[in-house]
């Protein structure tokens, strides 16, 4: 039987969770776009048109597509596929590695060479990019965002809708607070409050969101 996914967005992370999403095993059906339909790319229409199509049983599963840019929105999209009680599928790529004791939250998209560790918590809808290594005990909050080739040395907590750089390090035992910030390629040497971005090496405040 196939298994009919849309994935809510259309840009460029959105073909990036459809490829993790194939090599998962699943039929991508098609996208959705604020900005409405466009057949041309697979986008059957506005984020509205998920209510026919589970309405009329033509799908199967819905994931959120948009990326970073757009954190707030990506828990929206979330919410409203919850909302309509739309099956929201962990999509682990299969080159990805995963500890048989980690637990993976609804909706959480693992890119490929994403390495996670013994006893770490992922939280629903969050964001593992490619190269990414969460070690062992680390939790993730849900929508968060962890870009490629960041690295969490074990015992990490990153709060609910914070981001992770490409390439920044977090070191054992520190927090990242809800909805921060961390620059690509900063080193985290300390706790980081919610709402502040930190930069550097080490890793300084630079401002409020």
């Amino acid at each position: 039987m196939a298994r009919r996914l849309f994935i809510l967005g259309a840009g460029g992370h959105a073909r990036a969770v459809a490829d993790v999403a194939v090599a998962s095993g699943w039929t991508v059906a098609g996208f959705t776009d604020r900005r409405g339909a466009d057949p041309a790319r697979g986008v059957v229409g506005d984020d509205g048109v998920l209510v026919e199509l589970s309405a009329a049983g033509a799908m199967d599963a819905g994931v959120v597509g948009v990326g970073n840019s757009a954190l707030p929105r990506r828990a929206a999209l979330f919410e409203h596929l919850r909302h309509l009680g739309v099956l929201t599928p962990i999509l682990v790529h299969p080159r990805a590695v995963v500890s048989a004791s980690a637990r993976i939250g609804d909706g959480a998209v693992l890119f490929g060479g994403v390495v996670v560790g013994a006893g770490v918590e992922v939280g629903v809808n969050v964001v593992v990019y490619s190269g990414t290594v969460v070690e062992h005990g680390s939790r993730i909050g849900e929508h968060a965002y962890l870009s490629p080739g960041a690295i969490l040395s074990g015992e990490v907590i990153v709060e609910p809708g914070a981001f992770v750089g490409a390439g920044a390090v977090v070191l054992p035992g520190v927090t990242v607070g809800k909805a921060a910030v961390v620059a690509a390629g900063a080193v985290v040497t300390s706790d980081v409050a919610p709402g502040t971005t930190v930069l550097g090496v080490p890793a300084r405040a630079a401002g409020w969101r």
